[in-house]
């Protein structure tokens, strides 16, 4: 994503700040282009390179891979060219230089508009327009003490290797025939002022994680830092030490194994390696594990209407901006419970447990990830066996284990779920929501508002705003709606700042849910660096590629021990984002029930009958819109619909405008042009 050269100079992608087409460039940035029309690629071969003469055939611009309203403008275009005489160097240079010109004056009016409107330059501080608007958010709206920086091992780093112990704890019971006490079976036992991983009798068991305890053999380095503390790693081995020489002098046999030596053991016993790997311990809650995409399902494949029936497009109007302005929102760090549970109502944030789902209810309501996909199963045991026939199987087969944001797991008792354990709970003492009433509240709603003002404001005057009256109505009608007083005097179409704004509503909040462990990228021009990466003990190289015969190319991930706190990411608001988002639908799927035909994150398609209730119709955040109104008029809909699965379908609109059908096709995938609309 990015290229620093010296120091001097940085090459950056525009795209990552831009996600548009250079075609849509002029209209977004109100620029004029040195040279219209099209360049025939196909004709660019190296015999040709000097070509002048007739102007090439037009099978040579591949018109066939262009959208079916691309060809036909092209063909216009073309079909004014075959006169004239075409010069292969002139075309190139000018269309080079058109190009890079149109880009260089898009960037330029994107950084000016940019800075403008949020003091942050863009490409000189950051590298994706996600990292950006999360630059503008930290530097003009966040909130002191709300946000907590979430630690990349959560708040028990030391988790891995206490499973790794309790294992190493039972094969030692499993091959003495003995009860250790420990953690989980009695709890720790406290010899003076040491708690020890296991105790039997006058039997002290210590386990000694590698990177915690300093080992001196996979641990060289003994300068080091411990994760997470500034003591080395020889001083950790020291204390370790002291506290084992402290308890054999009180009279204890001490039984200590290094995790670097339970690993061996596990290689060369496989008695061993057999029972520990069918030793099953829960667990503890992974806040990552409640995070979950927006559900998307096409629940019946084929409908045609019937007399009295039409198929109705419906679409949420900014959903996830609608979110992160009227939702609600944790703030700060979360109470971590994992004994004596109240009532789950009294908790908000994540919850680790065991529900049985209802049998029959049309639209489940809790997501979970089974065979690497999204499913809102009834039945874990079905969804695990992908079983397509009658259900079969008994309550705790069917009983689905996971965390999920406390908002979730209220509507999903609601429906008829039965909470049958809670393992955990990260409860929230405090939350944020906007108050409408108030215009006070939430974490994100001064943001929000910002970016809407400016893309209410860039869109101009609505088509049926024509008289002063008109106007005046419309701009108390938005201040009430959305608490934004729009600004009469700045209402002008412009498309720039319609782009920018936009991008700024829809790029947000995703930043909040990216990974800490992203594979990094190094070049090594020489041996040094070459091998100072590759045995660095805080790193792990995936892959290493030489691309010449003096650079080497390494790709290499953190250690989870050393992944360093993310300061822009939290996974508790991306997981509460989205789970809102999927209620926010969910609202919608339970009223309609089986009238639906597909869903997709924002979306619904369904039939509409007289004698139902349709959802009302509206323009503002949050509002369920007509997706078929703008591209066919009021009054369209659907006659006839087909899907193959989740972003795979297609239907025939109605436009009662044009007394016109068209067909319209989606597949993820594949893009729709000319040619594969033919097929």
């Amino acid at each position: 994503m990015s290229l620093e050269l010296n120091k001097r100079c940085k090459v950056i992608d525009s795209y990552n700040f831009i996600p548009i087409p250079l075609s849509a460039f002029p209209k977004t940035f109100g620029l004029t282009e040195l040279k219209k029309g099209y360049f025939p690629f196909l004709f660019n071969t190296k015999d040709r390179e000097t070509y002048c003469g007739p102007w090439p055939s037009a099978s040579f611009y591949n018109p066939d891979q262009m959208t079916t309203e691309g060809r036909k403008k092209f063909l216009e275009w073309y079909n004014g060219q075959t006169v004239k005489v075409f010069h292969m160097q002139e075309e190139m240079t000018t269309y080079c230089r058109s190009d890079v010109d149109l880009l260089r004056q898009g960037c330029i009016q994107f950084r000016k508009l940019f800075i403008e409107e949020t003091a942050v330059d863009p490409f000189k501080e950051c590298l994706t327009i996600a990292s950006t608007c999360m630059r503008v958010f930290r530097r003009n709206f966040l909130k002191e003490g709300t946000i907590a920086i979430v630690p990349h091992q959560g708040y028990n780093p030391r988790y891995k290797q206490s499973v790794k112990a309790l294992k190493w704890l039972r094969w030692i019971e499993q091959e003495e025939g003995i009860v250790i006490q420990h953690a989980r079976q009695g709890g720790e036992k406290q010899i003076d002022h040491y708690r020890v991983d296991g105790f039997h009798g006058n039997h002290v068991y210590e386990f000694y994680g590698c990177i915690w305890h300093g080992c001196p053999t996979c641990r060289p380095n003994r300068e080091a830092c411990v994760p997470g503390s500034d003591v080395t790693m020889e001083e950790t081995y020291h204390n370790t030490m002291f506290r084992a020489d402290y308890l054999r002098q009180r009279g204890f046999n001490l039984h200590e194994i290094w995790e670097c030596e339970y690993e061996t053991q596990l290689k060369s016993n496989p008695k061993m390696k057999t029972f520990v790997d069918a030793i099953e311990i829960r667990e503890p809650l992974q806040p990552r594990n409640a995070f979950f995409g927006g559900r998307t399902n096409a629940i019946k494949l084929h409908h045609v209407i019937r007399t009295g029936e039409k198929i109705r497009y419906i679409d949420v109007c900014s959903l996830y901006p609608w979110v992160c302005k009227y939702g609600e929102f944790p703030v700060g760090h979360p109470t971590i419970i994992t004994e004596n549970f109240g009532n789950l109502f009294d908790y908000n944030g994540l919850i680790q447990c065991r529900v049985l789902p209802p049998r029959g209810l049309y639209h489940p309501v809790l997501p979970q990830r089974i065979n690497d996909k999204l499913l809102f199963p009834l039945c874990a045991a079905c969804a695990a066996e992908e079983n397509q026939a009658t259900c079969r199987h008994s309550d705790a087969e069917r009983a689905l284990d996971g965390t999920w944001v406390s908002l979730e797991l209220h509507k999903a008792l609601e429906k008829g779920y039965t909470l049958m354990k809670i393992h955990e709970v990260w409860h929230f003492e405090e939350t944020t929501q906007y108050d409408p009433s108030t215009k006070e509240g939430g974490l994100f709603a001064d943001y929000i508002n910002t970016f809407l003002k400016l893309k209410q404001e860039a869109d101009g005057w609505p088509s049926h705003c024509k008289t002063e009256q008109e106007k005046l109505r419309y701009l108390e009608e938005y201040a009430e709606k959305e608490g934004i007083q729009l600004d009469q005097h700045a209402i002008d179409k412009n498309d720039g700042k319609r782009a920018l704004a936009k991008l700024m509503l829809n790029s947000f909040w995703g930043k909040f849910g990216q990974r800490s462990k992203l594979p990094q990228t190094t070049f090594a021009n020489n041996l040094s660096s070459y091998m100072e990466l590759l045995l660095d003990q805080t790193k792990t190289v995936k892959n290493i590629r030489f691309v010449s015969d003096d650079v080497a190319q390494l790709q290499w991930e953190y250690d989870d021990e050393y992944i360093s706190v993310g300061s822009n990411t939290n996974v508790f608001i991306a997981a509460y984002t989205t789970a809102q988002a999927r209620l926010k639908l969910y609202s919608y799927l339970e009223q309609l029930d089986r009238r639906v035909l597909y869903f997709d994150t924002d979306s619904i398609i369904y039939v509409s009958t007289p004698d139902a209730w349709d959802p009302p119709i509206g323009s503002f955040l949050g509002d369920m819109t007509d997706e078929l109104r703008k591209p066919y008029g009021e009054g369209s809909y659907i006659t006839e619909f087909v899907s193959g699965g989740p972003k795979n379908y297609a239907y025939k609109v109605y436009s009662q405008d044009r007394q016109s059908s068209a067909t319209v096709c989606k597949v993820r995938g594949i893009t729709l042009n000319f040619s594969s609309e033919k097929q």
